[in-house]
């Protein structure tokens, strides 16, 4: 049985079955252990990790903790009340297919100035500033008509386009982000062109470092933790950027508790940029296939980040950031109260109430005939998250339409 436990719960003959450090970023990939000594507990604990999953079939147990499931059902409690406390979003002013046309050209065109940017940067030129906040802008511009477009398309990436993708995804995530904060639009675009460029410095990294397929040793992972000041020293070279830029290069893997790099800045003493755009980077980090592992999906990634915000985050923006992407994902696989199957096409006004494609009635356990309704103007409500492994997506109609009409042209 998996179980989660605190650190201060460890002890020898116990074995972790998931280290549950994502949080730290970059490549941290720990494999499955049986703790074999107190010393390997101070190890564990000097990594910052304030909680690990142990698995009691493979070493000790501990009788009162709670089981994976009841930690993940008294998430989605959680995120059901969180969405319930809060107001209604902004309704788009463009449809999610309408504004996905615009957003593929966005996409085409950031991925181009990203790799032109890259290679200048490899060339030991400036970074042409100009063009990234021209870009930033019309990405704003996009997440401004409907922010689902854009953060979609920028989440289809393939594992050698890993770096480049990220920072097109984070930079989209981090508009969204400050725009239901309602932040001013100059801090918002500062933000934003921080984020787009905030791992420059990894073209400082060694690649048999950067696309490691396994566990970086502690020299590797010294060497990796040196491309945010490899950022911000590239940064600097560059005339124009705003402050928020450097700081969110450097400062973009310090965590809430003080377990972060390369300061060990502490809670409030973390800029708000920097602390805004960890959680994106985080996010979308654990969301992604790597070369080293597969991506969670968004549901499974809201849930950590909702969980790490006990230490690794400030709480209050991973609520603000969780309500800004929905607790119902485009895409999340979810159970009506009326016993019909879906997936969610597009967001409401209401978190809580988003358009599904219905495609399956679990009451008679036959298919229905494929139809979007707007639960948010019906009245009806999301029961809970469904299991994608219940679902043939590559064989069922529902789901090749789906990518048909919102995938880009790859």
């Amino acid at each position: 049985m998996i179980k989660k436990i605190t650190v201060e719960q460890l002890r020898p003959g116990i074995f972790v079955h998931d280290f549950n450090c994502d949080w730290a970023g970059e490549n941290v990939f720990i494999n499955q252990a049986l703790i074999k000594s107190e010393k390997a507990i101070e190890i564990i604990r000097s990594w910052g990790i304030k909680e690990v999953y142990i698995d009691t079939e493979r070493g000790l147990d501990v009788k009162r903790a709670k089981t994976a499931s009841e930690v993940q059902q008294k998430t989605d409690n959680n995120l059901n009340r969180l969405a319930h406390k809060r107001e209604k979003t902004v309704s788009p002013s463009v449809p999610l297919k309408e504004e996905v046309q615009m957003a593929r050209k966005i996409k085409k065109k950031a991925i181009d100035i990203m790799q032109q940017t890259m290679a200048s940067v490899q060339e030991g030129k400036q970074v042409d500033v100009d063009r990234a906040f021209q870009l930033v802008q019309n990405m704003g511009a996009s997440i401004s008509r409907n922010q689902d477009a854009l953060i979609m398309l920028t989440r289809i990436k393939k594992k050698d386009e890993y770096t480049l993708m990220h920072s097109i995804s984070v930079s989209s995530l981090v508009l969204a982000f400050c725009n239901s904060c309602r932040l001013p639009y100059d801090l918002t675009i500062n933000m934003a062109t921080g984020a787009l460029l905030h791992d420059i410095g990894k073209l400082q990294v060694p690649a048999s470092i950067l696309n490691k397929p396994g566990k970086l040793n502690r020299e590797e992972f010294a060497v990796m933790k040196k491309h945010s000041a490899y950022s911000a020293e590239i940064l600097k070279k560059s005339k124009g950027l705003p402050p928020e830029a450097f700081d969110i290069a450097l400062h973009h893997h310090e965590r809430y508790d003080g377990t972060g790099y390369p300061d060990g800045q502490k809670g409030e003493g973390i800029n708000l940029g920097s602390r805004m755009t960890s959680i994106c980077d985080v996010y979308d980090a654990i969301t992604s296939a790597r070369c080293y592992r597969h991506g969670l999906n968004r549901v499974k990634g809201l849930r950590k980040l909702y969980e790490w915000s006990d230490y690794h985050f400030d709480k209050q923006l991973t609520f603000e950031f969780i309500h800004c992407i929905g607790v119902y994902p485009i895409g999340t696989y979810v159970r009506l109260e009326n016993e019909l199957s879906g997936v969610v096409t597009a967001s409401t006004e209401n978190v809580l109430q988003p358009v599904v494609r219905l495609f399956y009635n679990n009451k008679n356990k036959t298919p229905l005939k494929v139809q979007d309704i707007d639960l948010s103007t019906l009245g009806i409500n999301i029961a809970g998250y469904d299991s994608p492994k219940k679902w043939d997506s590559d064989k069922m109609q529902t789901f090749r339409r789906f990518r048909n009409e919102l995938s880009p042209l790859q």
